[in-house]
């Protein structure tokens, strides 16, 4: 992976913005972080990024709980667009409900990461990145 990868990170809790920074310094990606904090800001963005192809994220890191739109919105949204049909998503929630796993499968989430209250288990979401970055694979339900 040469070069900065742009990666749209959608998340309204700061901690959890500083988190996922952290592990992608502790894994080395060479990722830009691009950062928006609901629902809302993240559909104009991928908006935006339609009109200026130049600006599609490489992958999203999207959070399921959002305020404004939910996570499930956004990612329906980025797949009836055009252009992000390949854009791999991690649906990157504290829920481990069943009914959520399964609804981001079927929206086209590439993989789901479960939040974790324990630093190390958080700090995997580095790896997940990493392995998305490097090959895609369908999103286990």
């Amino acid at each position: 992976m040469k070069g900065k990868i742009p990666l749209l990170l959608v998340e309204d809790n700061p901690a959890d913005v500083f988190l996922v920074e952290e592990a992608i310094k502790e894994h080395r990606l060479p990722v830009q972080l691009l950062v928006v904090e609901d629902g809302e800001a993240a559909i104009r963005f991928l908006d935006r990024a339609n009109a200026d192809a130049s600006s599609i994220p490489n992958v999203v890191v999207l959070d399921w709980n959002l305020p404004r739109r939910s996570g499930s919105e956004v990612l329906q949204h980025l797949r009836t667009n055009t252009r992000f049909p390949d854009v791999p998503v991690i649906v990157f929630t504290s829920s481990d409900s069943r009914w959520d796993r399964e609804l981001a499968a079927q929206l086209g989430a590439t993989r789901y990461f479960r939040k974790s209250a324990d630093f190390d288990e958080f700090m995997e979401i580095g790896h997940v990145i990493e392995e998305v970055l490097t090959k895609r694979r369908p999103c286990p339900a």
